[in-house]
């Protein structure tokens, strides 16, 4: 492969422009370079030279002029070499610190199920809002045939921790805005759910009639506890003196094969007491 260089005078000063011809397999291309001087090593204090290509003079001295003025502006990110997929991965691994251990794993298993597939590919500072777009787009109506749509629900989770992880890319200098922030997603629409009816609870009633659980069904029932709250009461959650009930835990399972149980806060780390009629107390 041959290669000549032409150098050529920068437009307005911005960093020195040269033209580049190589030659691949017998065919000739050509391309224009621009060099800049980013800052100074502080170790070293050797200047910090870096390139940009273009397929124009034109275009590569537009680069020129943008990135010497964010220089001077000093709102110049440098380039950044790591791809989504190692970026996620270092995220995952280092900035998940005080998360759940059952929110972390979700994180990890929508980074390797949708993430790395459609994007790891792509430099994390090439990424922009079109391509996340797209990528939701294609998750909610996919063009294979044979992928399963997901729900704007499922959507949504895998945008929250895109966002995340591209806000953290912000904040340490990696990226200069997060792409994600300019998408649409899908609407959520919530199903109502119904309460009970006095025919059907008086049928539930009836069915749970002398099984092992009767008294948690029904706890369940009058108070309204989702089921790991249930599972997580103890004594020491109930006043019978007042009649309250302090949901304060809640029971889970690690989310991998053979995981045991462990007790968590509530949903949002938020507890909450609730007054109980008599009768629930009875149950009790």
């Amino acid at each position: 492969m041959s290669r000549k260089n032409e150098n050529k005078k920068g437009a307005n000063g911005a960093g020195s422009i040269r033209k580049i011809t190589t030659t691949r397999n017998g065919k000739e291309y050509t391309y224009w370079q621009g060099r800049y001087t980013e800052g100074y090593d502080a170790c070293t204090g050797k200047q910090i030279q870096r390139s940009i290509t273009g397929k124009t003079q034109k275009e590569v001295a537009q680069k020129l002029r943008q990135i010497t003025a964010e220089i001077d502006a000093k709102t110049y990110v440098a380039p950044c070499k790591l791809s989504i997929s190692e970026w996620m991965s270092i995220w995952a691994q280092d900035y998940l610190v005080g998360v759940k251990a059952s929110t972390a794993y979700l994180y990890k298993r929508t980074i390797e199920l949708y993430i790395d597939p459609h994007l790891g590919h792509i430099r994390l500072d090439a990424l922009n809002a079109h391509t996340v777009q797209h990528f939701y787009n294609e998750l909610a109506k996919p063009s294979k045939p044979d992928a399963t749509p997901l729900s704007a629900k499922s959507i949504k989770n895998i945008h929250g921790v895109l966002h995340k992880a591209l806000k953290q890319a912000v904040l340490i200098g990696y990226l200069r805005t997060n792409p994600s922030e300019a998408c649409i997603l899908p609407r959520i629409i919530r199903k109502e759910m119904p309460p009970l009816e006095e025919e059907q609870v008086a049928v539930f009633l009836r069915e749970v009639q002398g099984h092992p659980h009767e008294y948690l069904y029904k706890i369940a029932l009058f108070t309204g506890l989702r089921e790991g709250e249930v599972l997580g009461l103890g004594w020491e959650h109930i006043d019978f003196q007042t009649g309250t009930l302090t949901v304060k835990r809640q029971l889970r399972r690690e989310q991998k094969k053979g995981g045991g149980y462990y007790f968590s806060p509530p949903k949002n780390n938020k507890s909450r007491c609730l007054t109980l009629a008599p009768s629930v107390i009875q149950l009790f």
